[in-house]
């Protein structure tokens, strides 16, 4: 067979990965398209029974995979806070260590994890999944436990509990009484909260209403759970420190954690997939974001990479490269970049002359110059859920309320005291540090630089570290905030529920409050049907855009660079390679090594 051919079948593995196929039959399709006999049109017969449960994760083909499956992985910009992804999503850890209910294929659909099927009732407000019997999916290194439903009762009561103050508790309040629990109103307890295990295999969840979404909820590393016995030993605040050895029930486990150096990993052989992983040891060095690419190209011992973002400033280098330019893979990345004029702080304040001046706001940026400034890696965003995922709005009449119009910029500040562009406060527009592979920081400068030529505006940047960017974010004290958003899951509410909702009690981005706009994220979550909801989500985009709680600005589009003997990276449907992001967490466990140098 033909190295096209393998290639071919290498991507074809993937795309079946959630079609609830056994190796068996994918080996027929095999052995058929080598001998020219199967079309993809007739690949359906050989998908076996189950319509309706969910899909089965692949065993993919390989090629001869090199002795020395090492590798060197593109992920942590900043040292741990912790590996505590239950009670602190924000923890910077690797995210491969973990396993939850069900995860994401390259196609962001929910595929089963932990959970081997998962069925809703007839409304969709009750979910039932069913966990791999007699696993021994927890390990220490040393000791195994099973995996069971009880870990998942304690792991989300305890992200829920008031007394933890987990900043991202508002990401389970789809089940039922979860959001009266964690406001600590009067006699709920965490015995009221719709999380039930039937049996130590089988976990019933019970909703606020229909949540047709819910699965794609369960998908996020925020519902991994907690090892009970380890946290009830050390403590919240010690048994995921590394200071105790690391109970972990994901694909890897954590062998090393030398801060701010690397972290090392091992397959964990306790995973229900692990015969499947071909990957030996992994190296996640600790790198800051400028320095990311030169590991790429030149980095030695532990602090090398095979694979990493390429910024706009080395990307026409790499294009120009005969070597590097064939090391690129481009992804349009599920995730947008916007501007919040939201938190009430003059000139942007909540009155009549604030909404003229965050509209004013909202028509001085030209979005193509972003697009050009960094080399196609964006595109233009007039809404707020990204292209390629369900609930994005391609309505002219939407792209219109806050289009590039200088002119009709200035016009919105006559009668204001800022008419003619003059008499600007102080402005401050805050941003998160460290993320120069994502072109913030050339972005903002130029958002900057229009903001000057088209209102007048002077505006300084505040940089943020990591360590303390969400604190401060969460006090809703900025004036202005340069701000992405990486989905969660590929649904509408992850935006405006989980971004924009105003009655959340824990994690709140912005002081902008509407009560049409809440009322809608309310409506939408209990809508079944997908037509009904995004019209429901359309009226919502509206709202927010006519009053300025946000303005979208860009999509996200990336290049990746990849090693020449990193193979069998997940390819989704529209043709783009995906690696470890945001949704997509289980690259390492379908890549291998081939013919790396020197090996």
């Amino acid at each position: 067979m033909g190295r096209r051919q393998d290639d071919q079948l290498r991507i074809l593995a993937q795309r079946f990965k959630s079609l609830g196929m056994s190796r068996r039959n994918f080996m027929k399709i095999a052995a058929a398209a080598a001998a020219g006999t199967v079309t993809t049109a007739g690949m359906e017969r050989y998908v076996g029974p189950g319509a309706g449960a969910a899909p089965r994760r692949l065993p993919r083909l390989q090629a001869t995979p090199s002795p020395d499956q090492t590798f060197y992985n593109f992920v942590l910009i900043d040292d741990p806070v912790s590996f505590d992804w239950n009670l602190n999503l924000y923890c910077n850890a690797e995210p491969e260590i973990a396993a939850g209910l069900l995860t994401f294929d390259a196609d962001l659909n929910a595929i089963p994890d932990w959970a081997e099927t998962f069925t809703p009732n007839d409304d969709a407000s009750v979910w039932t999944f069913n966990i791999r019997k007699d696993n021994n999916g927890w390990t220490n290194g040393t000791d195994t436990r099973p995996v069971t439903a009880h870990d998942f009762i304690f792991s989300w009561e305890r992200q829920l509990n008031p007394a933890n103050a987990a900043a991202y508790a508002g990401f389970l309040f789809d089940i039922k009484n979860a959001e009266k629990y964690n406001l600590g109103e009067d006699g709920i307890t965490a015995d009221d909260l719709g999380i039930k295990a039937l049996d130590d295999w089988t976990l019933e969840v019970t909703m606020e209403g229909p949540r047709a979404y819910f699965p794609q909820v369960v998908g996020y590393v925020a519902s991994v759970p907690s090892a009970q016995w380890a946290v009830e030993e050390y403590g919240s605040d010690k048994w995921a420190s590394g200071d105790v050895p690391l109970w972990s029930n994901g694909p890897f486990i954590l062998d090393k954690w030398e801060h701010d150096v690397v972290c090392e990993l091992s397959p964990n052989p306790g995973y229900w997939d692990a015969e499947n992983i071909s990957l030996k040891k992994v190296y996640d060095p600790i790198l800051a974001g400028d320095t990311t690419v030169l590991a790429y190209e030149r980095g030695e011992g532990t602090q090398k990479l095979d694979w990493v973002p390429i910024p706009a400033a080395d990307l026409k280098r790499f294009q120009d490269d005969p070597e590097l330019s064939q090391q690129l893979k481009k992804y349009v990345y599920p995730g947008i970049w916007m501007l919040v004029p939201s938190n009430g702080k003059e000139p942007f304040q909540f009155d009549e002359t604030g909404l003229k001046v965050r509209q004013a706001l909202s028509h001085a940026v030209d979005r193509s110059r972003l697009v050009e400034l960094t080399n196609g890696l964006a595109r233009e965003a007039f809404c707020m859920v990204p292209t390629g995922v369900y609930g994005y709005i391609d309505d002219p009449a939407i792209a219109e309320i806050q289009a590039f119009d200088p002119k009709k910029a200035m016009e919105l500040l006559q009668g204001t005291p800022y008419e003619g562009g003059k008499n600007w406060p102080e402005i401050t527009m805050h941003m998160r540090g460290g993320e120069e592979n994502y072109n913030a920081d050339l972005m903002a400068n130029d958002i900057v630089a229009q903001l000057q030529e088209n209102l007048g505006m002077n505006v300084s940047i505040q940089v943020w570290p990591e360590a303390s960017w969400r604190p401060e974010l969460f006090k809703n004290e900025f004036q202005l905030v340069w701000i992405r958003w990486w989905y969660d899951y590929p649904d509408p509410n992850n935006g405006y529920g989980d971004m924009f909702y105003s009655q959340k009690s824990s994690g709140k981005r912005q002081a902008w409050s509407n009560k049409e706009f809440d009322d809608l994220v309310v409506q939408g979550k209990g809508i079944a049907d997908p037509e009904a909801r995004l019209e429901v989500y359309k009226k919502a985009e509206e709202v927010i855009q006519n009053d300025v709680g946000y303005i979208p600005v860009v999509y996200r589009v990336d290049q990746y660079a990849f090693k020449p003997w990193v193979k069998n990276v997940a390819v989704n449907r529209q043709g783009f390679s995906v690696p470890d992001g945001n949704i997509y967490l289980r690259m390492m466990t379908v890549v291998d090594i081939e013919g790396r140098e020197g090996q």
